[in-house]
């Protein structure tokens, strides 16, 4: 039976299955995760080794290099880069999309396994899986009058526990004070006095404090577990260990070495606020919704607070930064400007039908279509986040094409004279097939987003099944829902039926009418090729004015970081003071809510929350750029970089260059010129290297011959070093539940100097007094900071920041046009320079976007001709695709304009030329389609082509009019999130008034030509 025929026949049917979709939407809303962004998976697996003391050189040769050699034969991996710093090794391995990465952390730990040696003194690799998405949604800081470090221990002590417990967090990043640490505090002069080798006394700290199992007794009644104890159960207790048996007696820990309770040496600095302190950062697992994540955080804060009140402990947890005050922020903009939209597509509706039952017939398209998509969303396992939701938004206009199509026809049954339900069968049957290719085509497009296995696809593919969701929901609801309640509700007047002579299309309609029968009338051959040929020109002039290309929009997150470098060797009590007056210039800012600083061995920077009401891309960008003075000139540091906070974890205004060699001078040296070519490039505002030389070092040179002779081994004068300098770990201490590092070192006040080192006496195996410098050579130098690797290969990595108007394609094509052919001639065939970063993704995700647009076309050809049953008449129709590129592109020039900047053309506007594609061809479908209709019903051809534009004249308004309408919010609104959606908006609305103005002349004369030829 025909589908449309049993809708008006079934009307309770149609009812009842309409309200079971939005009632199950409706649940489907309730439960879908909210987020900010979609996911976007990018396979890491770090192997993080510690080496503690060792220089970074040292932790490359000796631990990077030896697991990369094994590391390198790892299936899967697309890239291998490294960083060794100071007593630290991290390799990341990143795998193709779609990896299993539980298999692949198997696979790297066998391969672990097979490493031939690492250093005695260098800790196992710790294996783990990087999350795709680590930045942390919110931030709390700890207010107390306590100092870092005890405020650190109630940290980890009674908070940690209590909110890694909340649903949804996944790690938690503890920043300011240290971790509590016992110091056994080691007398030099007197292990000599007692003979005792630093060997002999780690060896009986591991011996002594330990438990061991003893197995069961058997009673008559019960089994009991015998348990030898020999952990401390308190630090002073360690003292009472035996450390060696002589002659004269036992010799104690406590007589050679003080225990003392303490916290590590501070090497890092947290302020919050201008105020030192603990802040901890919450990340979240995949899939879990931010919004309920923090607001059950909240709750927890709440009662650890009422706690700590009651108990009198100076703590209290204040939240500085929520990610689910952006998310409302953009959602309230996207949901205000979605419904803005649907009201202007009603109005428009309402002034072409002039008829309140046919407004709301076709107005009833929008809910149901839209609240039915989150249903879509959810049995997909999508989430509901500003992209998501730019895919509603942007479909509020589309949704009712295909109602306007529908009903319009429907009026025109009406008009010859039928019965209400004869004309909604007849009606629908007649432009099922149009609507239908149109549908397609519109879903056509984004089958490549979606079957792509890419990181493309994962940012688009939540917009891409919503649009294609809501206009697949809209065809239903337009060929049920729309010819039932027209036959039920539509109405007897014969008024309610406007034809295309009537207002407000009187005038352009008449005059359109004449304009196509002149258009498309026999002859004339040479003024209708004239006519193609200047639209073409017309089109082809918008490629002038293509604006540059970005990677992603920043978004107007209220955040902005700073990443500093302080001067090599500065001490950490000293960087925290060089930050101060940066601090205070923040502060006195009236855009600043919070601020924090963090002084530490790996980070070195801060970031600043700015009140809500700044929120906006014009505000952030202007305190962004009032930050760099105060930054740039910052004493005590090589730089200050302020940077805008992006939405989608991208670096934002800036791109990356790799200079990958074998020499680390050679590489020092083209770094430094390297950099200064880039600064000399319009645009570029600071360029910083990972390569940072003159850490200033001690370096102790053993010599092998000498220590042999005195019955010592290279690592056992190594861990004499050790101990001597940064503490060496032999066991631990069960303090309140806690692992607490027992640290082995030499008190501080006997070692103040190299001298007081080189000094350094201790026994030997053979019971021999010796100095440190009768061993080894020791003498001061400079070393690097960090040493970079990619794919086993040294490597300097140097980050360029550009101006915010700076396009970035324009800045990228720059340096490899004029910077890297020079450079590459003079560092010869053993380097390699190339982009990364930004540049990469942007080159990568444009290429995915042009295929994906290719595959678009020809699905959308391939449909056309199933549809027509002609090879020949979908080129016609393809035509008005060109005309949409150039309106599009005019669209996002106007918008970049009118925006002062904040629009540009990145991948998310490029999208739009996707979108484009297959919506802008449904104009000339109805044309043909229609068309070929007439000619059915017998009329010849050119009246059948005259007729069919002159009747599909309003529906094709109304449609373009209508989705036009629905974006221009998107296009022209301002508030969080706007950046996201100018771009897209404006590109669908100059490529629809453009494609829609000349398709409706092209498409008629083309054809007219094609009967010319055959005629």
């Amino acid at each position: 039976m025909n589908p449309i025929r049993w809708s008006v026949q079934s009307p309770y049917m149609i009812a009842v299955g309409v309200i079971l979709t939005v009632l199950f939407s409706v649940l489907a809303f309730r439960t879908i995760p909210i987020q900010l962004k979609p996911t976007v998976d990018r396979p890491l697996i770090t192997v993080a080794t510690n080496f503690r003391g060792a220089a970074a050189v040292e932790v490359e040769q000796q631990v990077t290099r030896e697991l990369e050699d094994v590391l390198q034969a790892v299936e899967g991996v697309i890239e291998m880069t490294s960083e060794s710093n100071e007593g630290r090794s991290q390799i990341t391995l990143e795998y193709e999309l779609g990896t299993d990465t539980q298999l692949a952390v198997i696979d790297v730990i066998n391969k672990l396994s097979q490493v031939p040696s690492l250093p005695e003194e260098a800790d196992e690799p710790q294996v783990e899986v990087s999350p795709s998405d680590s930045s942390q949604v919110m931030w709390i800081a700890i207010q107390s009058h306590y100092d870092a470090n005890r405020v650190r221990r109630i940290v980890k002590d009674e908070i940690e526990s209590r909110l890694q417990r909340v649903s949804g967090v996944s790690d938690m990043l503890v920043v300011g004070g240290e971790e509590n640490e016992v110091q056994v505090r080691i007398d030099p002069d007197r292990l000599v006095g007692y003979g005792v080798t630093m060997a002999e006394l780690g060896a009986a700290l591991s011996r002594g404090n330990l438990n061991v199992r003893g197995g069961t007794v058997e009673t008559e009644s019960r089994q009991l577990v015998v348990r030898t104890v020999g952990l401390a159960a308190e630090p002073r207790r360690l003292e009472e260990i035996v450390v060696k048996e002589t002659p004269a007696g036992s010799v104690l820990l406590g007589q050679v070495a003080r225990v003392v309770d303490t916290y590590r040496e501070t090497s890092s600095f947290v302020s919050i606020s201008g105020t030192p302190g603990v802040a901890i950062g919450l990340s979240r697992k995949s899939g879990s919704n931010v919004v309920q994540l923090i607001a059950d955080v909240e709750a927890t804060m709440a009662d650890l607070n009422q706690t700590f009140a009651n108990r009198g402990i100076d703590v209290a947890l204040e939240p500085v930064y929520r990610e689910s005050t952006y998310i409302y922020e953009a959602l309230d903009f996207v949901y205000g400007n979605m419904w803005v939209g649907s009201l202007l597509a009603v109005v428009v509706l309402a002034l072409f039908l002039r008829s309140a039952r046919s407004v709301i017939i076709v107005a009833l398209s929008i809910p149901i279509s839209l609240v039915a998509v989150f249903l879509v969303l959810k049995t997909f396992g999508r989430t509901l986040n500003v992209i998501s939701l730019a895919g509603l938004a942007f479909a509020s206009g589309m949704v009712v094409d295909n109602a306007i199509v529908v009903l319009e026809n429907i009026f025109r049954h009406r008009q010859m004279g039928k019965s209400l339900v004869e004309a909604a069968i007849e009606g629908g049957r007649e432009v099922w097939g149009g609507v239908l290719a149109s549908t397609l085509t519109t879903v056509a497009v984004f089958i490549p987003i979606l079957l792509q296995n890419d990181e493309a696809s994962q940012l688009f593919g939540d917009i891409a099944l919503a649009i294609s969701a809501a206009v697949t929901l809209s065809l239903v609801v337009s060929l049920t829902v729309v010819p039932v309640m027209a036959a039920l509700w539509l109405g007897e007047s014969k008024g309610e039926a406007l034809t295309s002579d009537e207002l407000p299309l009187g005038f352009l309609g008449r005059w359109y009418a004449r304009t196509i029968d002149v258009l498309t009338a026999k002859g004339g051959q040479a003024g209708k090729w004239g006519f193609v040929l200047l639209i073409v020109a017309v089109s082809a002039g918008a490629l002038t004015v293509v604006p540059p290309t970005e990677y992603l929009p920043t978004g107007s997150r209220n955040l902005v970081f700073f990443f500093a470098s302080p001067i090599p060797g500065t001490r950490a009590e000293a960087a925290r003071d060089n930050f101060k007056p940066l601090e205070q210039f923040i502060l006195s800012q009236p855009e600043t809510s919070h601020s924090f600083a963090v002084v530490g061995p790996r980070f070195n920077g801060g970031g600043v929350v700015l009140k809500p009401e700044y929120a906006n891309g014009k505000s952030i960008a202007g305190f962004h750029q009032r930050l760099y003075g105060p930054a740039m000139t910052l004493s005590g540091f090589q730089f200050v970089v302020p940077v805008r906070s992006s939405l989608f974890e991208d670096p934002g205004k800036q791109f990356e260059i790799e200079i990958s060699g074998p020499d680390f001078d050679t590489l020092d040296r083209a770094s430094q010129e390297m950099q200064g070519r880039l600064r000399a490039i319009p645009g570029v505002q600071f360029v910083r290297s990972s390569l940072v030389t003159g850490r200033p070092e001690l370096r102790v040179e053993i010599d092998e011959a000498r220590a042999k002779d005195l019955g010592l081994t290279v690592s056992e004068v190594g861990a004499i070093v050790e101990t001597a300098v940064a503490g060496r770990r032999y066991t631990s201490l069960i303090e309140g539940g806690r692992d607490v590092d027992v640290n082995v070192l030499v008190a501080q006040e006997r070692i103040s100097s190299p001298e007081d080192l080189a000094a350094l006496r201790f026994v030997t195996p053979s019971g021999k007094v010796v100095s440190l410098d009768s061993v080894a050579r020791i003498e001061r130098t400079t070393g690097p900071q960090s040493v970079r690797r990619l794919e086993r290969e040294r490597n300097v990595l140097l980050t360029v920041n550009i101006a915010q108007d700076a396009p970035l394609s324009s800045v990228v094509e720059q340096v490899e046009r004029d910077v890297f052919p020079p450079m590459a001639l003079e560092l010869g065939a053993a380097y390699t320079l190339r982009t990364g970063g930004s540049a990469d993704k942007l080159r990568t995700t444009l290429a995915a976007l042009t295929q994906g647009f290719g595959l678009s076309v020809l699905i959308i050809y391939l449909l056309m001709v199933a549809l027509f049953g002609s090879w020949s008449s979908p080129f016609v129709i393809l035509t008005s695709v060109p005309l949409a590129l150039s309106g599009g592109i005019l669209g996002i020039a106007g918008a970049h304009a009118y925006s002062g900047g904040q629009a540009n053309f990145d991948v998310i506007s490029m999208l739009g030329f996707v979108i484009l594609a297959g919506i802008v061809v449904n104009n000339a479908i109805l044309i043909v389609h229609q068309a070929n209709n007439f000619r059915a019903e017998g009329k010849e051809r050119r009246e059948a082509l005259a007729l069919s534009c002159k009747t599909r004249l309003r529906p094709i308004l109304m449609t373009v009019i209508t989705t036009v309408a629905g974006m221009i919010p998107l296009a022209l609104g301002q508030g969080s999130g706007a950046e996201l959606y100018q771009g897209l908006a404006a590109v669908i609305v100059g490529g629809l008034l453009v494609s829609t103005v000349f398709t409706l002349f092209l498409v008629p004369v083309v054809l007219s030509i094609g009967h010319d030829l055959t005629d």
